[in-house]
């Protein structure tokens, strides 16, 4: 979808996806950027072909790659982020944002189509465009709003870690998605009804010829939508969305930084203190978070560029050449493909940064004793506040062999049973404490399994 030039029918291929630029006129084309008739300088010439191999590049080659990808990438995120050992608030949002990221990448790929000639011209893809127009927009905004939100709910967990624990929960996390989503549905819905298919028909080599436009309808052509509309959702999902991020992750970089100091200095003090293991977990889950983030900035910032220009050369006045209007084009196209890789990336960004996201990937998709067996596992108890390190043994499945086959060999009784188990080596134990709190609480008698939960 190409809403940066969106009242243009010169090339609505080329438009920036997800932040609509205003049309500021009720023609056809922008007022102020109207091409000269001379068409034969050499820079023109330059410029067309330039055009023609952009499009060849990002439309009928990178587009398909990038949308592949990225929907295997999400749909893996999606996976390991539903999984019941990654229950938070946090993974509520990137879940619902990589659902997005999905279907945007499929609707861009759909708007892709256009530059194929024979789909072009059929008269049920111009609905299919006309509508994925819409509904591209909705997916982009809500992943905008998603982005916003998880980055206010970290400022919320890192600066105000007590308020945190009682307002970032899982169960409030999906209803301020599901809240985000009918806001930008709500806000979006005006487009249903600014544009329409129309028929026409041309008179072609002497032959009547029926064709189909998409065209705005009177709605569209108002006063109202061509400025006021379009520069409230600019603002609204555009520059406030790049200054709020822009805003609270300075914020987390400076609380990051600070703990990180306090860290470092506390290490003096006490090694093994409770508290500090999940003190590191928090801050690797805001580091990842602070990537996204800025990842999401620096691909949607050339749209903002082509955003602020577009505005200029309308309010100035300002008339385009051929080969200028081409070079807004391949920027358009630029700035499009940023998006998608945008939405295609989130995968790799989680893999890179999250330990916790690398681990339970390996235990769904991979061979699980082979990232498993003679591994140090972090654990997290709740009761007690204690973390603790254990060693996954491969021990574990030969004493659980030979405990199997001595009950399977004869007929015993459940004592009998529990006394073979206690007689077994100690050496041959499944899992063995490497902390000496777990240590003294075994030798007293008060041994409690801590409840697993590897760290991010």
């Amino acid at each position: 979808m190409d809403n940066i030039t969106a009242a243009t029918s010169l090339d609505t291929s080329s438009l920036m996806v997800g932040i609509p630029f205003p049309n500021l006129t009720n023609s056809s084309v922008i007022s102020g950027t109207q091409l000269e008739d001379k068409i034969d300088s050499p820079l023109e010439l330059v410029s067309d072909e330039q055009l023609r191999l952009t499009r060849l590049i990002v439309q009928k080659c990178l587009v398909p790659i990038i949308t592949c990808a990225g929907v295997s990438g999400n749909v893996i995120s999606i996976a390991v982020l539903i999984h019941k050992s990654m229950k938070t608030s946090t993974n509520c949002y990137l879940t619902a944002l990589a659902v997005f990221d999905i279907l945007y990448l499929i609707t861009s790929m759909t708007l892709s189509l256009k530059h194929y000639q024979e789909i072009n011209e059929h008269w049920v893809y111009k609905y299919i465009y006309l509508y994925s127009r819409i509904f591209i927009d909705i997916w982009a905004n809500t992943s905008v709003s998603l982005t916003v939100t998880f980055t206010v709910e970290r400022y919320v967990v890192v600066c105000h870690p007590i308020k945190g624990r009682a307002i970032c929960t899982p169960k409030r996390a999906r209803i301020i998605t599901l809240f985000v989503i009918l806001f930008v549905v709500f806000a979006m819905s005006p487009e249903f009804f600014v544009r329409e298919v129309y028929e026409k028909i041309e008179l072609r080599n002497s032959t009547n010829v029926t064709t189909y436009q998409i065209e705005f309808t009177e709605m569209g052509e108002s006063h109202g939508y061509s400025v006021y509309y379009n520069w409230l959702i600019v603002l609204v999902f555009s520059f406030a969305p790049l200054a709020v991020l822009l805003s609270f992750n300075i914020i987390l970089i400076r609380s990051v930084c600070k703990a990180n100091r306090l860290r470092r200095r506390m290490t003096y003090v006490a090694v093994n203190r409770p508290g500090e293991r999940r003190s590191g977990e928090q801050t690797k889950v805001t580091c990842m978070l602070i990537g996204v983030a800025f990842v999401f900035i620096i691909c949607q910032l050339p749209t903002a560029a082509m955003i602020i220009f577009n505005t200029y050369i309308d309010l100035a006045g300002v008339t385009l050449t051929k080969s200028g209007h081409n070079y807004r084009i391949i920027a358009g196209n630029v700035a499009n493909i940023l998006i998608s890789v945008n939405a295609a990336v989130n995968f790799i960004l989680y893999s890179v940064m999250s330990t916790k996201f690398r681990k339970v990937f390996l235990r769904m998709f991979c061979d699980h004793t082979k990232y498993t067996l003679g591994r140090n596992f972090s654990e997290y108890s709740y009761s007690t506040g204690v973390s603790s390190v254990r060693r996954i043994s491969a021990c574990r499945d030969v004493e659980s062999k030979r405990l199997r086959k001595f009950a399977d060999s004869n007929s015993h009784s459940p004592e009998e049973l529990i006394k073979h188990y206690r007689l077994l080596p100690n050496r041959h134990r499944s899992q063995e404490s490497l902390t000496s709190k777990e240590s003294f609480s075994r030798s007293n008698g008060f041994s409690q399994r801590a409840y697993t939960d590897t760290v991010l």
